[in-house]
């Protein structure tokens, strides 16, 4: 027999009719002799039957909330992330969304956390801790799961992480071109000097005057505390700035980074690539147009703090400052122009590649968790074509996913910059997305070797700086990098990355 199971509506349904019922059933007074017929003889007497009293249907108690854990791609974007939560939580009663943050400031804090038990139910890796051979089992295969975007990216993330390291995945998702880092001005300040970057900043020649320029008008401003200020912080130096400045020069494309990280060249070889980061920057400290002991400066709290302030002028950024700027103060007028060439014929705005080994992820053990169900269905819809376009247009960020309707995107940095790359207002730039030297190598690093930077670490802080300060030769820098290079990558006797472990 098949039998039906009812609902709690038609549970409760039923159980009112019945009681109705009841109650109904009780206005007619119970034990009342009927009238006697006049031709009859009186009834015999009978008992009266007590009442019934109708018995109270339990009501079931509302289904437990679940509660899930969500971590916010950036601090600065937690509250428009939590705008696109609420969206799920009305559309999926009883569940509840607790987001969090973790930034470069808090990550040991959170990493301490997760080492201690703690098992957010969706959270990411940045890429300051990508996802390798030596961490992978912290992650769910995500190919396991029921998954239906994987063939919405416009590349193969569900192999692309396999591939590399020969294990199964992918082990993080991530939908966007990468991030891009650039100058960004207030217009306002920068008007005063006469300069417009955007179309006057042409050559590596163009941003030395401009600098001058910039530097001596801060110089007669009482407002103004700093031209172009700078903090600093070890994931926007060494991933960002270290790579950025290269290509603007011949010999410093992404090509030519990636041949030191194989080993095909090296770190301080006389025409290594990044030979060109150290010197540009000791030339910005000598020329005045950095302030003396920047790196002293908290990357936040002192230069984002100067700029949302306008208290300097400009910064060489990413896109999280644009955002800050605009919620410190709505009518900020911000722009953005690239590192530029040596030439002027061809610049290269430089833009982090695709994450492969970084983005949104799911910790093992959390399948084990009572919230399982809700977590997997949560972590889908955060993926699913409505919602990329719903967070690709609050972080400003175009994504490598083929969406279902067009996207507008409004981000200041998209506005402000990206969006005239490669355009007739930009003839001259081009955006480079291909991978990064450093990640292209995840697979042979040493487990916990500190690399040739060691961003992790940032034991090569004081190196960079005494370089820069003309206190150990920029050479001796590089031999530093090379010899951190050589402690973490094996080479077998044809000069070939082994991979590790």
């Amino acid at each position: 027999m098949n039998k039906k199971k009812l609902s709690r509506r038609d549970f409760l349904r039923i159980s009112a009719l019945t009681a109705t019922g009841l109650v109904a059933a009780q206005c007619v007074a119970p034990g009342l002799p009927p009238e006697p017929a006049a031709t009859s003889k009186p009834a015999e007497p009978t008992t009266t039957p007590k009442s019934v009293q109708p018995t109270a249907t339990p009501v079931p108690p509302p289904p437990e909330e679940v509660v899930l854990e969500v971590r916010a791609t950036e601090a600065e974007y937690e509250n428009a992330e939590r705008q696109i939560w609420n969206i799920y939580e009305a559309e999926n009663p009883g569940v509840k969304i607790e987001m969090f943050s973790a930034s470069e400031e808090t990550i040991a804090a959170y990493n301490a956390k997760i080492a201690g038990g703690w098992l957010p139910h969706i959270t990411q890796v940045r890429q300051k801790e990508e996802v390798t051979r030596e961490n992978y089992a912290m992650f769910m295969d995500l190919s396991t799961i029921d998954f239906p975007w994987f063939d919405r990216w416009q590349w193969d993330i569900r192999n692309k992480w396999s591939a590399m390291f020969d294990l199964p995945g992918p082990r993080a998702l991530d939908p966007w071109q990468g991030i891009l880092a650039g100058f960004v001005y207030h217009k306002d300040i920068v008007d005063e000097t006469g300069w417009d970057p955007q179309t006057q900043v042409k050559t590596m020649d163009d941003l030395d005057k401009f600098l001058d320029d910039l530097t001596r008008y801060t110089d007669g401003n009482p407002d103004l505390d700093y031209g172009w200020d700078r903090g600093w912080i070890n994931g926007f130096m060494y991933l960002r700035h270290m790579n950025l400045v290269p290509v603007a020069f011949p010999d410093g494309g992404r090509d030519r980074q990636a041949d030191c990280w194989f080993g095909r060249g090296k770190f301080d070889d006389s025409d290594s690539p990044f030979r060109h980061t150290l010197e540009f920057d000791k030339e910005m400290l000598e020329k005045g147009y950095n302030p003396q002991n920047w790196w002293n400066r908290e990357w936040k709290t002192d230069m984002e703090a100067s700029f949302i302030a306008k208290k300097s002028a400009l910064l060489l950024h990413g896109p999280w400052v644009w955002d800050k700027a605009l919620a410190g103060d709505p009518e900020a007028q911000l722009l953005g122009f690239p590192v530029p060439s040596v030439d002027g014929e061809k610049t290269v705005v430089h833009q982090a590649a695709p994450g492969i080994a970084s983005g949104f992820c799911l910790l093992e053990g959390v399948q084990d968790k009572p919230q399982w169900d809700e977590t997997e269905k949560a972590f889908s819809w955060w993926f699913s074509p409505e919602v990329i376009k719903m967070r690709a247009e609050v972080l400003g960020r175009a994504p490598l996913y083929d969406l279902d309707e067009p996207i507008d995107l409004t981000g200041p940095q998209w506005v402000g910059f990206l969006q005239h790359v490669g355009t007739d207002f930009w003839p001259h730039t081009e955006l480079d997305l291909g991978p990064w030297g450093e990640i292209e190598t995840l697979p042979y690093r040493k487990g916990g070797s500190p690399g040739p930077w060691d961003r992790a670490g940032g034991s090569y802080n004081s190196t960079y700086t005494d370089a820069i300060q003309g206190n150990i030769p920029i050479q001796e820098a590089l031999d530093t990098a090379q010899a951190n290079w050589e402690a973490s990558f094996d080479v077998d006797a044809d000069g070939n990355l082994v991979v590790s472990g």
